[in-house]
């Protein structure tokens, strides 16, 4: 079985989307695909900004000033909006990854529409089958298993990401093209940052 994609961008592109879509300046599909597609390609904050502008956000848009605004002071962007990131105060414990709308908060700002209703359908569907005992006879498998003891965040979020995996690998080619686009790999560099 194939890994979720482990070049996950770095936060400070992660961070760029995610303030750029709260502060709207990121409003249509096209001008988040593209900043999604920057992120996962960029290899520094040139190449995040040369691809955006390869994609079609204007060098001259309130988004592309934002944008470098970000780049050029991330310390200073993430202090402002911790609260947007998902980031904690020093000391402060990790709030719970199961049941906690934080988790569809967070991920909302880098999917689209479809994918949206994709994820909390995943996500909705992991958080709740915590009983080892539901089996799936068609899957073969215990769906259950994956919100099973223990449920600290460390151990809940690997079977997150390996749920997830599952499901972008699927036998059955209906479930495949659902996920063909999911940008799983930014979901949990986000999930990651924000519970564990």
């Amino acid at each position: 079985m194939n890994e979720l994609c482990s070049t996950a961008p770095d936060y400070v592109f992660i961070d760029t989307i995610l303030l750029a879509y709260r502060l709207g300046h990121v409003r249509y599909a096209e001008q988040k695909a593209a900043m999604i597609a920057a992120a996962r390609t960029a290899t520094d904050a040139i190449s995040f900004l040369t691809t955006l502008d390869q994609l079609g956000v204007g060098k001259r848009s309130d988004l592309y000033t934002l944008v470098g605004k970000i780049l050029s002071a991330p310390s200073y962007y993430r202090a402002q909006h911790s609260i947007v990131l998902g980031l904690r105060s020093a000391g402060q414990e990790p709030p719970s990854f199961l049941d906690n709308e934080q988790v569809l908060f967070l991920a909302e700002p880098v999917l689209t529409g479809k994918q949206q209703k994709l994820f909390y359908e995943t996500y909705w569907w992991f958080s709740r089958n915590y009983q080892p005992s539901f089996c799936d006879p068609k899957r073969g498998h215990c769906i259950g298993v994956y919100a099973t003891e223990p449920k600290d965040n460390a151990s809940v979020v690997a079977n997150f990401e390996d749920y997830l995996s599952r499901l972008m690998n699927h036998s059955s080619q209906r479930i495949l093209e659902r996920y063909e686009d999911f940008p799983a790999d930014i979901i949990m560099a986000i999930l990651k940052r924000a519970f564990l």
